[in-house]
């Protein structure tokens, strides 16, 4: 019964979301948190009928969210993501090199300027497109684009062995 409801509301609820400002990865977890309210109902069969009050839920769990975590929609600290990547099944020297890569791309991201990096992260990290990104950040499209190429431009240079 309740696979029956996630599948049949949760595409809509992560649009709505969306619509709301978050990004996608906060959707996501919004739409997981709000079935996991939902299951812990006894009666949540009524619920069926009434779609309104999931959307109700992830609202209130987006209202919480701001209110814990500030407007921050994203971590625009690639330090505090890029060491979330960390192979730990590795050899030692596969773990030692990917460290010094990740170490190498976290200080190209820091040399970014803050609109570029926040951009790289939006689109990179965050998974938005170039359109979701622009309406987050209150910027053209063409601005978005021209960030990305110029984080791409700016790192690709930076990477380039030859």
């Amino acid at each position: 019964m309740l696979e029956k409801l996630f599948i049949q509301h949760s595409p809509s609820l992560h649009r709505y979301l969306l619509r709301k400002k978050c990004t996608p990865s906060l959707a996501s977890d919004l739409v997981q948190e709000t079935f996991l309210r939902i299951a812990q109902l006894e009666n949540f069969e009524r619920i069926l009928g009434s779609p309104s009050y999931l959307f109700r839920v992830a609202h209130n769990l987006l209202i919480d969210h701001h209110r814990r975590y500030g407007e921050k929609r994203f971590d625009n600290d690639a330090e505090h993501f890029l060491g979330t990547l960390v192979d730990e099944v590795s050899c030692p020297e596969s773990q030692a090199l990917g460290a010094l890569e990740l170490e190498h791309l976290e200080n190209l991201l820091a040399r970014l300027p803050q609109r570029t990096r926040d951009v790289f992260m939006l689109c990179r990290v965050e998974g938005m497109t170039y359109k979701e990104a622009a309406h987050y950040l209150r910027i053209s499209t063409s601005s978005v684009q021209k960030h990305m190429a110029t984080a791409l431009a700016k790192m690709g240079r930076a990477l380039d062995p030859g």
